[in-house]
């Protein structure tokens, strides 16, 4: 299997990435169209032709299939994890997780076949090593007697022994381990200590299609009592529904806007968030005027933070910017700065006991493009005491940057960080 990488946000090198990689981006709505031409929006593989193209987050420290094994885990992680209010404004499904096959299924799979290793038919026949059944040779068989009349029975029935072979469902469950040895391998290190010639040589040449093969594994799971081969088997049939349905071996797994993961990383990885500090925001309410005078709040549309940090008399006002930020042109624009003010007024009004509030972009990256963001006056102004004044209403927004690799590595590991070690 080849690979290439690519990175989320980076303009589309059509020298580069096939058309048809393209065209499969396109379908997900994984480019967005710029002034300047075509932008990747897309974090994840996309496995065609031999090869896995890989595309990881922007303004990542490195790309290697040990990277990509991170970013999938947590994609894996954040779909199974995600508060459903993370993705309350995501009206149109863009962090939503795109699984052709299902990342849960694979893990599963892999996990049982380390586990009891490869499904094999019982049979049962007789062996010289099985214990004689004196009962059936008795009945069955004519004994010669000896001149002391002792008999002596020539044939002798025997207990059957279970003996296993391999068989077509073996050779199937061998197949698709392959496959996911050929596709994913890099997303378990035992596969390191795999030999694709035994795989290879439990496969039994056949002409079956995918929908015969899931008759033969449904016969099979009809005739099993044994819990972990009824698990094994129910995975190995779904696994191969998937590829029937999708129609070829090209699978995607990512999600088109990998803010929301970003997001989601930065709430698990810092010690000391508070939790309660949205339950306290305030959020609008309407007043209607008429016959029937009534009032309206909205929780959906009221204030959320991403993060707050909360340490003694300090506390820590944090939005999560998945952007590039290389200027002015691609850097948060005046409705993203306008909610951080915001919001840093209201926790300053919550907490006025509080000594010191620090307001910070996270954005991902190893470089700081972007030190702080402040409000200043349109045209120059030398009156120092105004400029004071614009300072202390609206805090100025430090600008901190993450590698999102060294991120996604701490999150796997459960491990935290301070961010008093970062500002």
């Amino acid at each position: 299997m080849k690979y290439q990488y690519f990175e989320d946000k980076q303009f589309v090198d059509l020298k580069k990435i096939p058309d048809f990689v393209i065209d499969k981006l396109r379908s997900l709505d994984g480019i967005d169209s710029v002034n300047q031409g075509m932008k990747i929006s897309f974090c994840g593989i996309i496995i065609c032709d031999g090869c896995t193209y890989c595309f990881s987050p922007a303004k990542s420290s490195s790309k290697n299939t040990e990277s990509i094994a991170t970013l999938i885990k947590v994609i894996h992680f954040y779909k199974n994890s995600v508060d459903s209010s993370l993705l309350a404004f995501d009206e149109d499904k863009q962090g939503k997780v795109i699984e052709e096959i299902s990342l849960t299924d694979i893990f599963e799979i892999i996990d049982l076949y380390f586990s009891v290793g490869i499904l094999k038919s019982k049979s049962h026949s007789h062996s010289e090593k099985g214990r004689t059944n004196w009962s059936k040779t008795v009945n069955r068989e004519f004994p010669v007697f000896t001149s002391e009349t002792v008999p002596i029975y020539l044939d002798l029935h025997k207990y059957p022994i279970s003996i296993y072979q391999d068989d077509l469902i073996s050779s199937i469950h061998s197949e698709i381990i392959l496959d996911i040895f050929n596709k994913f391998h890099w997303l378990d290190e035992r596969f390191n200590f795999v030999s694709m010639n035994q795989l290879e040589e439990k496969i039994i040449f056949n002409e079956l299609g995918i929908y015969q093969k899931i008759i033969l594994l449904n016969r099979r799971l009809h005739s099993t009592f044994v819990s972990l081969e009824i698990r094994t088997l129910q995975l190995l049939i779904r696994y191969l529904e998937k590829i029937h349905k999708i129609g070829s071996n090209d699978v995607v797994i990512g999600i088109r806007k990998f803010h929301y993961v970003w997001e989601f990383l930065l709430k698990n990885i810092f010690h000391n968030v508070d939790l309660k500090i949205n339950s306290l925001l305030p959020v609008p309410q309407y007043l209607f005027s008429g016959p029937t005078k009534f009032s309206e709040t909205s929780n959906q549309k009221g204030m959320r933070l991403d993060i707050f940090i909360k340490n003694n008399n300090c506390c820590w006002v944090i939005d999560s910017k998945y952007y590039t930020a290389t200027g002015a042109h691609d850097a948060p624009g005046w409705t993203d700065l306008v909610k951080q003010f915001f919001y840093v007024k209201a926790v300053k009004l919550i907490y006025p006991e509080l000594e010191e509030v620090k307001n910070i972009f996270i954005f991902p990256g190893i470089t700081n493009l972007l030190s702080s963001i402040k409000l200043a006056y349109r045209e120059e102004s030398k009156e120092e005491e105004k400029l004071e004044k614009l300072t202390e209403n609206f805090i100025p927004i430090e600008c901190l940057y993450l590698d999102p690799n060294d991120i996604m590595e701490k999150y796997l590991k459960s491990e935290k960080i301070n961010i008093s070690d970062y500002i």
